[in-house]
């Protein structure tokens, strides 16, 4: 990658499709240097952004969700803020967000049952997709550039008008996608794609054809991006557990749907499948891992049906939670753990390649996630409790703009 030459290409390609629901940031077209030292040349103004945050006029005032303290109820402990404060920028990249994910992980993290410390206050918020408008000094050499669309599994932070991302963590998104859709690609479809091609150890040209399938949860947001991608990489058999309401859809996508109760679904399946992708724990992954055939590999991407209920352990994670997630990573066999962001920060190299793959094939319409709603910044606390009762369903995507 030759150093600017993506950033001026971005001018073109990386403009979102619901670009107008945010504010145009003009930057000041000026012969004096920049915050950090550099002189602003004439030719990166035509990105039409800024890159000096005190330059803010009441349109850009900064909006987020926070919450002071860890608690069980989403609409009593979370407050939307609005201050004419811009995050600062040091090493890092300012981006103006226009779409970040609702999804139970931030639920999680607000309950305080969270398998990794999180101080608060805190901004919810575990996926993100924005516009830079400014950047560090260190942040230069990194390649991307004012205007440039990007994406980050930003764990927190998320649910803002305005982020502060650090270089190594972002993605490009290509031009000509909605943002809610780029936004729902980064940690669902990214857990889909990454639990079927690799978690599992095969050889260089073993592929996913003639591959027996099953996926728990088969009608959740992850589930749906599974059966997407394992179709579309020529899967042989999908099967997916979920409420017999979805077993109509799930006959539709020609997938065998199964019923929720592992003591029913496992005689029809033990032994058999290939990939076996695990989100619900429901009892303790013994299920999954025998529905493996002699050559399977299981993913744990989760343990819902411990966190729904789960109260604060004495170390914030329920011991129970504690007991799944080290017997997925230490006991079982042919099994990985699986969650985005630790992966994203593990693998950089290998989330960047997959990430950047994923979103050119949104680009070219090839997959198609369905956001179930669009809301704004005022309505996240309320659809965090709509997700945890199980009243709302699917990808929840908050723009901040709105």
């Amino acid at each position: 990658m030759v150093l600017g030459s993506r950033g001026r290409q971005s001018a073109v390609r990386n403009k979102f499709l619901d670009e107008d629901e945010a504010p145009k940031l003009q930057r000041q077209r000026s012969k004096s240097r920049g915050r950090f030292g550099r002189t602003r040349s004439k030719s990166r103004s035509r990105f039409g952004v800024r890159d000096a945050p005190e330059q803010a006029n009441a349109e850009e005032v900064n909006k987020f969700v926070q919450y002071k303290k860890f608690g069980l109820y989403a609409t009593e402990i979370s407050r939307v803020i609005a201050i004419d404060e811009i995050p600062e920028v040091e090493h890092s990249y300012q981006v103006v967000v226009k779409a970040s994910t609702v999804t139970l992980n931030d639920c999680y993290i607000r309950r305080g049952i969270w398998h990794q410390s999180i101080p608060v206050p805190n901004t919810p918020g575990f996926d993100v997709v924005g516009t830079i408008v400014s950047m560090g000094v260190e942040a230069e050499a990194a390649g991307y550039d004012y205007g440039e669309a990007v994406a980050c599994c930003c764990r927190t932070g998320g649910n803002a008008r305005f982020i502060v991302l650090h270089y190594s963590d972002l993605c490009s998104v290509p031009g000509d996608v909605d943002s809610a859709q780029a936004a729902c690609i980064i940690s669902t479809y990214m857990t889909a794609y990454q639990a079927l091609h690799r978690c599992k150890p095969r050889g260089p040209r073993e592929t996913l054809e003639g591959s027996n399938i099953l996926v728990t949860a088969g009608h959740g947001a992850v589930g749906q991006a599974v059966i997407e991608l394992a179709q579309r990489a020529g899967a042989s058999k999908l099967f997916a557990t979920a409420p017999k309401k979805h077993h109509e859809q799930l006959h539709a996508q020609n997938v065998c749907p199964l019923p929720m109760d592992a003591k029913m679904w496992l005689p029809l399946v033990r032994g058999k499948m290939d990939i076996v992708i695990d989100g619900i724990c429901q009892d303790g992954y013994s299920s999954p891992h025998q529905a493996l055939n002699y050559r399977g590999h299981l993913v744990v991407i989760g343990m819902s049906v411990i966190m729904s209920d789960a109260e604060v352990g004495y170390c914030g994670t329920p011991f129970d939670a504690i007991i799944q997630r080290f017997k997925a990573g230490f006991l079982l066999s042919r099994t990985t753990r699986y969650f985005p962001h630790e992966w994203s920060q593990q693998n950089p190299s290998e989330w960047k390649h997959d990430m950047e793959y994923l979103m050119e094939l949104l680009s070219r319409g090839k997959i198609a996630p369905k956001v179930a709603k669009r809301i704004s910044l005022d309505a996240v606390p309320y659809y965090q409790q709509q997700l945890e009762s199980g009243e709302t369903e699917g990808l929840i995507v908050c723009k901040p703009w709105k």
